[in-house]
């Protein structure tokens, strides 16, 4: 069973300066101090209102999210959907021939050029 979507990916160039123009105009909020950080992207998740926006900002060169900004600028880089069984979803895909990346994504190619991020229920 779905739940509905977890939150949104941003691609930015700069978290700090994209969650200001969201706290001014939405009154967003940083959900905590740190996100996640790898060698290619950092991320801050922030709130508004009920809802979750993923903020990803390159880290170094030739990374993710250094490209996929190289190639679209910024903007939606992925939607999350809340799932009661990920495994079930994937299960579906691979049945279809739909692509998958590290039973975690659907690729974008797969799913009408958008790369959907599926989280089980303590996602």
């Amino acid at each position: 069973m779905i739940h509905g979507y977890h939150h949104v990916g941003l691609a930015v160039k700069n978290i700090d300066e994209v969650a200001n123009y969201l706290k001014d105009i939405f009154g967003a909020e940083f959900v905590s101090t740190r996100g996640l950080e790898t060698p290619e992207f950092y991320s801050r998740n922030v709130k508004i209102g009920d809802s979750l926006v993923e903020l990803l900002e390159p880290r170094g060169k030739d990374g993710l999210i250094e490209k996929f900004l190289a190639a679209r600028g910024e903007g939606i880089h992925h939607i999350s959907f809340r799932v009661d069984d990920p495994e079930e979803v994937f299960k579906k895909c691979d049945e279809k021939g739909i692509r998958t990346l590290n039973r975690r994504f659907i690729h974008p190619k797969s799913s009408h050029g958008v790369l959907i991020e599926i989280i089980g229920p303590r996602g």
